[in-house]
């Protein structure tokens, strides 16, 4: 006569590991709750808007839109001029994040926030911008936008009033420190 119940049974478990499984549930619940709060307080707002040239040759830009402010250039280095004009560099942003939509910074969150860059283009023979696009991470800011994450990306379009440029990205403000993605993510 069989006594078998039909269930499995783990004969090498003992007390010790029978014991260990919901602490180590209960660790990694702990860890996950450390997470979310330091950011809890993490906002990431939409930015976008247009930079309108001040002074091309020194970078120097104004900033219109979800950003306002001033822009510069702070490190250029052409990479290639052929067959697609490629460059890299750093940049200065000195403003507010327009969360409300008004005209200035009083009463939104200001500061600086430094940022590097990748820049490709196509020119005509004679030199002029056939297109021109370019991809910003944020790397630190000063004041409210101490600890800031975030990219943007600009277009740059020739006109027959000159080269326009719109940008559009998110600014992640209030996070604690830098982390790893939790799961990979695309575009598109």
């Amino acid at each position: 006569m069989s006594t078998d119940t039909g269930k499995a049974r783990a004969p090498h478990r003992t007390r010790a590991t029978r014991t260990r499984g919901p602490a180590l549930v209960a660790m990694a619940m702990a860890v996950a709750m450390l997470a979310f709060v330091a950011t809890a307080g993490a906002a990431t707002h939409s930015v976008s808007g247009r930079l309108i040239t001040v002074n091309e040759n020194a970078g120097k830009y104004n900033v219109r839109g979800g950003l306002i402010g001033r822009w510069r250039i702070t490190s250029y280095k052409r990479l290639a001029t052929s067959p697609i004009y490629r460059a890299k560099g750093t940049e200065h942003f000195k403003g507010c994040l327009n969360v409300h939509r008004g005209h200035g910074c009083a009463g939104e969150e200001s500061g600086t926030l430094s940022f590097r860059f990748r820049y490709w283009a196509r020119f005509r023979t004679n030199g002029s911008l056939v297109w021109g696009s370019c991809w910003h991470p944020v790397t630190g800011g000063t004041g409210d936008f101490a600890g800031a994450t975030g990219v943007l990306t600009m277009v740059d379009t020739a006109t027959q009033h000159g080269v326009k440029t719109r940008y559009t990205g998110n600014v992640t403000l209030g996070v604690a420190s830098k982390a790893e993605p939790s799961a990979v993510g695309g575009c598109g």
